[in-house]
């Protein structure tokens, strides 16, 4: 998950909370519109600058995608800040209780509260487009333009935003319902605890274009992960176009749980290079670190919860509570995430050998499925240089390369990283 996908979602939600404003109607949406329409002419001002660039011949075409790259990047994180600024400083997350219909929802709220942000993010892919028309890297036209936008939108926030909003609506059909608000919050809570291992693989079945892999390759997999004992899992293709290098698995209860690996990756990576991403991910589900994850954030909410209780009636104190929840999540998640990932890494290497006997074309040796595991994460942030650097939920490539050789080592002493869970 993206940092800033996150922080897209919860900064805009959490401004939902905020005093009622009396501010007018209409200057609200005005302002707003005006800022967003401003902020979004801005993106494609510097994605033309940088395109005239290339085309005067004043800058190498690689070293101005990396600059566009970075800009829009920047755009993006400072569009936050003017989100919030349409939200809270103009007041249009803080007037949806004055508007009819809307009033009533929590699902038609959280459209407008996260309106600002969305449309701002999708300048900055706009543009990047606009970017690609303008150098003759891709077609032009309507038809071409949207298509592209659609690709990034159902490739970027909507996997995360969808099942928010779906929740959301849930709620808000429960609330229809003459019960009371004991057993309408133990309904809710109930919908919320199902729809993540549940509902989730499900609807990403849906969002993300997906095939059925070719059934050599479809056995061999079933094979691996079979050995690997993550067997009851659905496996697909991934289709990106031939341009991401991609595997993950979605959702953790068996038979729901899908794994979905990209067209490049199943195409371009030798077998016991991607035997080793696959065990990878085999290892996120033998060691359970989705629930970890996901219950190592609840201290975060506990605290905010507590900060907003001690600040009693004070105005500032539900802003206060979310924004020690979200600093405190985004902590405590990062721990957590750095570790399960060398955990993985690890334990990937561990099962490579356990297995080797029984698959075909799987490293027989720790040492080996570390050297096949490192040159698979070299191979796939190759052309993207930025990828394998440390963000968020990853360490760097260069991080995990160290620390698996270093653990692979003969008589390497266990750590914190490689005891964070036991194996099913």
């Amino acid at each position: 998950m993206p940092l800033y996908y996150f922080l897209l979602l919860i900064v805009s939600l959490s401004c939902g909370s905020l005093p009622t404003s009396d501010a007018p109607l209409d200057r609200v949406l005005l302002a707003s519109v005006a800022m967003v329409t401003a902020w979004s002419l801005l993106c494609h001002v510097a994605a033309r600058v940088v395109a005239n660039q290339v085309l005067a011949g004043e800058c190498e075409p690689f070293a101005a995608a990396r600059l566009l790259e970075r800009q829009l990047e920047l755009f993006r994180f400072l569009g936050l800040g003017v989100a919030v600024l349409c939200l809270v400083g103009f007041g249009l997350g803080r007037i949806l209780d004055r508007i009819p219909i809307v009033a009533n929802s929590m699902l038609l709220q959280s459209f407008i509260l996260l309106a600002p942000a969305t449309l701002m993010t999708v300048a900055t892919w706009s543009a990047e487009h606009r970017y690609g028309v303008r150098l003759q890297y891709v077609d032009a036209g309507l038809r071409a333009h949207l298509k592209s936008l659609r690709t990034a939108i159902r490739g970027g926030a909507l996997w995360l935003m969808t099942p928010v909003l779906i929740l959301l609506g849930c709620a808000d059909l429960v609330s229809m319902i003459p019960l009371s608000d004991t057993v309408s919050q133990l309904v809710i809570a109930s919908i919320v605890i199902g729809g993540v291992p549940i509902g989730m693989p499900l609807l990403m079945r849906y969002l993300f274009k997906t095939c059925a892999i070719d059934e050599r390759d479809r056995d061999w997999i079933r094979s691996l992960l079979g050995a690997s004992g993550a067997c009851r899992t659905r496996v697909v293709c991934w289709q990106t176009g031939n341009t991401a290098f991609n595997a993950m698995v979605v959702g953790f209860v068996a038979p729901l749980r899908t794994m979905l690996l990209s067209d490049r990756l199943l195409a371009e990576l030798p077998r016991d290079q991607l035997a080793m991403v696959i065990l990878h991910e085999a290892a996120h589900l033998r060691r359970r670190h989705m629930p970890l994850r996901m219950l190592g954030v609840l201290p975060a909410w506990v605290a905010a919860a507590m900060v907003t209780q001690i600040a009693g009636d004070a105005a500032w104190a539900i802003p206060l509570g979310t924004t020690t929840g979200i600093l405190l999540t985004l902590l405590l998640l990062k721990s957590l995430a750095y570790r399960t990932e060398h955990d993985a890494d690890v334990f990937a290497c561990r099962l490579a050998a356990e297995i080797s006997s029984k698959v075909q074309q799987v490293p027989g040796t720790e040492r080996l499925a570390a050297e096949s595991l490192a040159l698979a994460l070299e191979r796939v942030t190759r052309e993207h240089a930025s990828s394998s650097q440390p963000t968020w939920l990853h360490p760097g490539v260069d991080q995990r390369i160290a620390f698996l050789r270093e653990r692979t080592q003969p008589n390497a002493k266990p750590t914190a990283a490689t005891t964070i869970a036991n194996p099913a």
